[in-house]
């Protein structure tokens, strides 16, 4: 009676590292992916324990680019080498999301053939970061053939696509960042899809909600200052 458990307990460690489907009763679950959203995309990771068949409670941590509605590529015409960049966009900006939420089953998966479909809710802390944009400024020469670039931080009152030649290094900027402090909050569904019960394979979708007291300068086109 004291072996059978023990030899059981070895047989499903086996499979599970072998990479056999196990129906055991699990206490925790990892996840992390990929998503998309209307204004940019983003990389989370979820780490979920198991209260019962119907809810799990999870921790979670995202990182998600940002941008603003009002962007626009452009290219320097005259320049057919020149790199793209966006005329009018002072700062990019990256958000941090810290947070906890619960999944709550509506519809369960009753064999590998089904999808189990779970309410999915969040809220926590929404970290904006912010870097100024900096972009190759064509400098003024007596000879007009001769071009001399100097990165510069966007200046709206100053630059326009005229003198503008692309976008400069990437790196440029880093030591200016900006820090803005908020809350987030999502509602969603998710769909689990896997055919194993020891793996997760899910598409989620929703809405999320960013709010920040102080407003974020992203781009200042023409007539206003737009930000998220």
């Amino acid at each position: 009676m004291l072996v059978s458990p023990c030899v059981k307990s070895q047989d499903v460690l086996t499979q599970m590292q072998n990479g056999q489907d196990v129906n055991v009763v699990f206490k925790n679950q990892a996840l992390g992916g990929i998503f998309v959203h209307s204004q940019g995309w983003g990389l989370f990771f979820r780490k979920a324990k198991i209260l019962s068949i119907y809810k799990k409670w999870f921790w979670e941590i995202e990182t998600a680019t940002m941008h603003s509605d009002k962007e626009h590529k452009v290219q320097n015409s005259y320049y057919p080498d020149a790199a793209g960049y966006y005329f009018g966009k002072l700062n990019g900006m990256q958000a941090f999301r810290f947070g906890t939420g619960f999944y709550r089953m509506i519809w369960r998966k009753n064999d590998e053939r089904c999808v189990e479909i779970d309410a999915v809710y969040a809220a926590g802390l929404s970290v904006a970061v912010t870097k100024p944009v900096y972009l190759e400024i064509i400098e003024a020469t007596p000879n007009p053939d001769q071009v001399v670039l100097s990165s510069e931080r966007y200046d709206p009152y100053n630059d326009t696509p005229d003198n503008i030649y692309g976008r400069a290094s990437v790196f440029d900027g880093l030591g200016q960042l900006s820090f803005y402090s908020g809350g987030y909050a999502r509602i969603g569904l998710n769909f689990d899809y896997a055919n194993r019960h020891n793996t997760v394979k899910a598409i989620e979708t929703g809405l999320e909600l960013d709010a920040y007291p102080k407003q974020i300068p992203i781009s200042k086109i023409e007539s206003g200052l737009y930000s998220l």
